[in-house]
């Protein structure tokens, strides 16, 4: 069949007014134009025109140069103009084609469009096609406003799937190092009189509080960084001894395990710049996991070496390489996304957040790192971290440790413990009482404030300080006796003491006046030697 003639020449004359009736007529846009470049229009109703907001057909001649490809947004007529020429090269379809694309009215406005045309020959114009339009821009923006919102939907459906299955698994493996610390203190309870097994029980009480410790560490660090609240420091520091302190954390575990740890460095001399407590933050994530995954009697190594020295910066390469169960491809895809795990702890025995290689690459992004992953399952895994380093150049630094005290001198030294809970003052006051140091207790702020006015200039050597208290809490109370008018109301150690762990909380401490701040629950030899350093320096300053 040949092309469709629309309506014969001479018939076509007879009734043209007519059809210029009518497609005033009909609702909405009415218009015809070639189906050949550059797509010249013959024919536009009045609605066209209305919905372009032009007045009269100069000014929409003027907007579109009277060309249908005037007529469209430039970014979508690509799209169009493929359904003209399949239109063009299927003569013979009696159905509407139907496209929806934008226009720019006169005002600027863009909207969107609903076109039905079709393709047909006429008398006096040749290949043609005449359409049909509305403006339909309040029902896409409805439509668009839907499907946002069912894919909103979708995600927070999919987001709280997540959520229950973690916190199903996390609270198994919360329950799980709690009920062992329960279990073993019963137990070393019922043997006291037996050295040797409580030694275990209380071994494993150890070990269970570790764990739990590191799940709940690893939920703050997250918090804090998807929240915002992780603020990268600049401190002068050793990246040597950074390292092989990480190493010498996880001697230990791994020797438990029959598991060789080795460490080979080739670290610069000079020290560097960075944010140590997120430096080895990262290193303990992939040890951690390292031997965690690493069968009895395996191996793994800490290779850390200079790669790239560039005027006042240097770059490391730092390589956690173990012969463990290694892991899938599918899991290595998603190793880095928020409480990922390959296998939860019920299969593995592991117990874990799924969160340490998620806050290890986010702060390495925060640090201008980077980290790579080789894997294969049964052979082990080989994670590569790069980070750069500015020297510390001409600049005189003292790391030197302050000399601690002997234990025997300790018994000279008083300090003020301050607490509001029970059990944290017992804890606190038998550790330091047998470090030897002398200890006195009150149970918040307010009382804190009135024994230091009550006794003598230089009673107290150190504040051990909480921050949540009733009455008056631990940054008050510091402001308070450092307003005092004494001579060692300025001049007195205080130290905080609080499970507030933040980088914020940690800032405020020090805004309100205290010298440094311990995060509970505490390592009993770091708050000793901090103990002992800042008694140490009021001694020598005084």
């Amino acid at each position: 069949m040949g092309k469709k003639t629309f309506l014969g020449k001479k018939y076509l004359y007879e009734v043209l007014p007519m059809l210029k009736w009518v497609a005033e007529q009909v609702p909405g846009g009415f218009f015809v134009y070639s189906a050949k470049e550059p797509f010249d229009i013959f024919y536009v109703n009045t609605e066209v025109l209305n919905i372009y907001g032009c007045e009269n057909l100069d000014e929409f001649r003027e907007l579109t140069g009277y060309t249908f490809r005037g007529m469209v947004h430039p970014d979508d007529f690509a799209a169009i103009q493929q359904s003209i020429e399949e239109q063009i090269a299927d003569p013979d379809n009696d159905h509407l084609d139907h496209v929806e694309y934008r226009i720019t009215r006169k005002d600027g406005a863009v909207r969107w469009i609903d076109d039905y045309g079709h393709f047909a020959t006429f008398p006096e114009h040749g290949d043609a096609f005449y359409v049909f339009i509305s403006d339909i821009t309040e029902r896409r923006q409805i439509q668009e406003d839907k499907l946002r919102m069912e894919i909103e939907l979708e995600k927070e459906r999919q987001a709280n799937e997540i959520k229950a299955a973690f916190l199903f698994n996390i609270s198994h493996d919360i329950l799980t190092p709690l009920n062992a610390i329960m279990g073993f203190t019963d137990l070393a309870r019922r043997h006291l009189n037996e050295p040797e097994l409580l030694r275990d029980y209380l071994a494993k009480v150890d070990e269970s509080s570790r764990q739990m410790l590191s799940l709940v560490n690893d939920l703050l660090d997250m918090s804090k960084i998807t929240y915002g609240k992780t603020t990268l420091r600049s401190e002068v520091c050793d990246l040597e001894e950074q390292v092989l302190s990480v190493v010498h954390a996880y001697t230990n575990r791994a020797a438990e395990k029959n598991i060789s740890l080795d460490c080979v460095t080739n670290l610069p001399r000079e020290m560097v710049y960075t944010d140590d407590v997120n430096f080895r933050k990262i290193l303990s994530a992939l040890l951690d996991n390292a031997i965690k995954f690493t069968p009895e009697g395996g191996h793994v190594k800490l290779c850390a070496r200079k790669k790239k020295v560039a005027d006042s910066y240097v770059r490391c390469e730092f390589v956690v390489e173990d012969d463990g169960v290694g892991m899938s491809p599918d899991f290595m895809r998603r190793m880095y996304e928020t409480f990922e795990r390959e296998e939860t702890s019920t299969k593995t025995g592991h117990i874990s957040a799924g969160l340490g290689l998620s806050i290890a690459k986010k702060l390495l992004d925060a640090m201008g790192g980077s980290i790579h992953a080789e894997s294969r399952q049964g052979s082990g895994t080989t994670f590569t971290v790069g980070l750069p380093f500015k020297i510390v150049r001409d600049e005189a630094t003292d790391n030197a440790p302050a000399e601690i005290p002997k234990a025997d001198d300790n018994y000279n030294h008083r300090i003020l413990l301050v607490d509001d809970i029970e059990l944290n003052r017992m804890l606190a006051e038998t550790i330091l009482e047998e470090s030897g140091f002398s200890v006195e207790t009150v149970a918040d702020g307010c009382e804190a404030v009135e024994v230091f006015i009550k006794h003598p200039p230089g009673y107290y050597d150190l504040v051990l300080m909480d921050i949540q208290m009733p009455i008056m809490n631990g940054y008050e109370a510091t402001r308070a006796i450092r307003s005092l008018d004494r001579p060692d109301a300025k001049v007195l150690p205080i130290i905080a003491l609080s499970a507030n762990s933040r980088d914020e909380d940690k800032r405020m401490s020090m805004e309100s006046g205290m010298n440094y701040h311990i995060a509970k629950p505490f390592d009993v030899v770091q708050l000793i030697a901090a103990v002992n350093k800042y008694i140490a320096a009021r001694e020598s300053n005084s």
